[in-house]
């Protein structure tokens, strides 16, 4: 049995040799000017407000920080001859070793404090995720507690410092490499796997993620708990000998231990269901609308895997996360989704059943011992219904894979789809040629057509869930008017994309949109403006090419990245910004709403330091904005029935009292293929915007959880060198404060003398 107050003795005094050590606060220092040099070196460029970056690096430069600090734990003991003495007290071995670890770990710990200033001070500058930051602080302290049990298993098995330090480093190392494709490029697949079970950083990436699993903890206490009872052994050893029968138990009882760890790390851990998302946004977890469509299925779904057992390594991590989320359907289908696993590898006629369903045999280049090498296999889902059947080619990583997953599934499950409508004859935005992405997404969940009104002038197509007008440039006449106004007053939906200007990439003019259709939504109260809206603080960097074919990059105000004034809203739904080229700004017509009994809803807006220029004026890059008169400018808006009684003037009501759902932008372009490709959360705010318009469950909303804005946002060069030097001077401070305290004490104590106080 483990004494606690004898550990607690041990503790304390290497606690004591640390801080009475003045090489210990030196390797404290410089170790972490390093870590923050080299994170704050990139991090700004990155204009990420995650500590990613800063966590990548620790495996390594544990690799000398931990060995320095156990070197002297046991192999000083022995070279100074302390080891027999401190073992001749009422202390056993175990004690020993266990007091050690702790003290070390507490070290470590304290260097990793050093975390929090550094992510405080970004969270005033950006959306920090707290939770993802518990778990890097999680991973961190796991794994350096695996590598001071290494550290101090060398230190007992060796007696000297040096080569302690040396050896535990070069161990280190391995354990860190041991599942890089540096290693197993070359091995079979199965050794290549074990290795990469093994390997200490596949195990830290996970944790650090934001993610907690028993696998990835069990890996860690397992791996410690080795280490140690390898270093008691080695003590047991020296103090009883080979022969001592007390000593042979424990050698075999450690030896069955290790296998036995081993065994559970391999072909174990990773079954074992259950995990934490510690995640502020739930990264990891199936959202609600994915549990929406899986509790309305009305028929089983099947999930097949297709995956060969011929991936790399490398690969590894992303299978089990793969099978993990699977797993999770599963369960949450509750007997309404079934899931098949297949290795193509091991049937021609299961490969041929792949290629037939969508799934494609990739291949991958792999490094050998020697040589480039190329193999090829299968990680794809198909998922079915009857005779329907969609498929996930290949996944190569997570990002979308839950939003590939429900969409396709709401794909095959889908009946009597609602209509989107998209309004063509007047030169709009062609979905089919202009918005392809869009129309991608949105017909797995609707059915998505164009809709000529000359043809047809009396009403819309059936079925029409909402209606889009995507920038019309040609005049839409007044019975095509007439015959949108009566399907809004009827309780129907509308997306107006309008462009109030045209504008020229090259020339860098705009010129005035006499048949935008703005002129249409006065009648709902909605007013948008004949200007182009800007933000000096929130914007994009654009590319720009002079006469000479140079291309130079500026920070482009009439790119404004305009800001969710609501970003829970289920139009923004957690989509915190989203890029419109040379918009116009919307106003409203309070009286007019309330005559309507309508209600408006600012969506997305410029931050205080917008504004609006008339059309005609410069859209240059290099151009100096006049800082008066800066102010809040909305770009999209929303409307929809007011909460309040109606008035008795105004517009009548539609049939059964209905009211329109109305969504609103400054602008068509911010949808086209171009800006949705580069922009995504353009992309899924249109998604997000056509599902609550046709009173649907936005599968956006999956996706939207990935596209939370964590960029940092700086309003001058100060503040970034504030934290930057702030962090930096308080990694100096600090240690080197106390330290310097510390040691002026003790030297104060040595020249106290006791018999002046009598």
């Amino acid at each position: 049995m483990l004494s606690r107050k004898n550990v607690y003795s041990i503790f304390k005094k290497e606690l004591r040799n640390y801080f009475n050590n003045p090489a210990a606060y030196i390797v404290l220092v410089v170790f972490l000017l390093l870590w923050q040099f080299l994170f704050f070196r990139n991090v700004f460029v990155a204009a990420d407000s995650s500590l990613r970056g800063m966590i990548g690096m620790l495996p390594w430069l544990f690799l000398f920080l931990i060995p320095a600090i156990t070197m002297a734990s046991i192999a000083e003991e022995k070279s100074a001859g302390t080891l027999e003495f401190l073992l001749s007290h009422p202390l056993n071995d175990l004690e020993l070793v266990v007091g050690k670890f702790l003290a070390a770990l507490f070290f470590v710990f304290i260097g990793l404090l050093f975390l929090l200033p550094v992510a405080i001070s970004l969270s005033f500058y950006g959306n920090f995720d707290w939770g993802a930051f518990a778990g890097q602080f999680l991973g961190s302290f796991l794994f350096a507690s695996l590598l001071i049990s290494l550290g101090i298993f060398v230190s007992s098995l060796l007696g000297n410092q040096i080569s302690s330090l040396i050896v535990s480093a070069a161990l280190s190392f391995l354990l860190v490499i041991f599942g890089s494709e540096m290693i197993t490029g070359g091995l079979p697949s199965f050794l290549g796997n074990a290795l990469e079970n093994l390997s200490g950083l596949s195990h830290f990436s996970s944790i650090v993620r934001g993610l907690i699993t028993f696998r990835d903890l069990w890996y860690f206490a397992s791996g410690s708990a080795i280490f140690l009872g390898l270093s008691y052994l080695l003590l047991l050893k020296r103090r009883m000998g080979k022969n001592w029968s007390f000593y042979r138990k424990v050698q075999l009882g450690l030896g069955i231990s290790i296998v036995f760890t081993i065994v559970i790390n391999l072909f174990v851990a990773a079954r074992v269901p259950g995990r934490i998302d510690l995640t502020a946004d739930r990264l990891y977890t199936l959202s609600p609308a994915t549990d929406q469509i899986l509790k309305n299925l009305s028929e089983p779904v099947v999930f097949t895997l297709y995956i060969s057992d011929k991936l790399p390594p490398q690969s590894q991590g992303l299978v089990r996360e793969v099978k993990g989320v699977l797993q999770d359907y599963k369960s949450r289908g509750k007997g309404k989704v079934k899931l098949e696993i297949k290795n193509p590898s091991k049937s021609e006629e299961i490969a041929k059943e792949a290629l037939e369903a969508g799934v494609q045999e990739m291949r991958f280049n792999v490094m050998g011992q020697e040589e480039l090498q190329i193999k090829s296999g299968f990680l794809g889902v198909k998922i079915s219904q009857g005779e329907t059947k969609e498929a996930i080619p290949f996944i190569s990583d997570l990002s979308d894979f839950e939003y590939q997953l429900t969409s396709l599934a709401k794909k095959v499950t889908a009946k009597d789809k609602k209509k989107i409508v998209f309004l063509t004859g007047h030169q709009e935005k062609s979905v089919k040629t202009d918005y392809t992405l869009l129309e991608k997404e949105l017909a797995k969940q609707f059915t998505v057509e164009e809709f000529m009104s000359q043809e047809i002038t009396k009403s819309l197509p059936d079925n029409t869930a909402a209606l889009v007008i995507a920038g019309p440039t040609a005049e839409i006449k007044e019975e095509e008017r007439k015959m949108i106004a009566d399907y809004l007053d009827n309780g129907g939906s509308a997306f107006f994309l309008i462009d109030t200007h045209t504008v020229s990439p090259q020339g860098l003019t705009a010129a005035e949109n006499k048949n935008s259709f703005a002129d249409f939504l006065e009648d709902y109260g909605v007013i948008i403006n004949k200007d182009i809206v800007f933000d000096t603080r929130s914007n994009e960097t654009v590319r720009f090419t002079s006469s000479d074919g140079m291309g130079f990059f500026f920070p482009y105000p009439f790119w404004p990245r305009v800001k969710a004034l609501d970003p829970t809203s289920r139009l923004a739904s957690k989509i915190e910004s989203i890029v419109l080229p040379w918009a116009s700004s919307i106003n409203v017509n309070e009286e007019k709403l309330l005559s309507l009994g309508l209600a408006a809803e600012k969506v997305f807006a410029t931050t205080k330091l917008g504004g609006a220029k008339p059309i005609d004026a410069s859209l240059a890059p290099d151009q100096k904005i006049d800082p008066a008169g800066l102010e809040e400018k909305t770009a999209v808006l929303a409307l929809s029935g007011a909460k309040l009684p109606l008035p008795g003037a105004g517009r009548q009501e539609g049939a059964g009292g209905k009211k329109p759902r109305i969504v609103v932008v400054g602008n068509s372009d911010f949808m086209a293929d171009g800006m949705a490709g580069n922009f995504q959360e353009n992309l899924f705010f249109a998604i997000n915007s056509v599902s609550w318009l046709g009173q649907e469950e936005s599968l956006a909303k999956i996706k939207s959880k990935q596209m939370i804005d964590h960029r940092l946002s700086f309003q001058n060069n100060t503040q970034m060198k504030v934290v930057k030097y702030f962090n930096l001077v308080l990694a100096i401070i600090l240690p080197l404060g106390y330290g310097a305290l510390r040691i002026w004490r003790r030297r104060g104590l040595r020249k106290f003398s006791y018999g002046t106080r009598l």
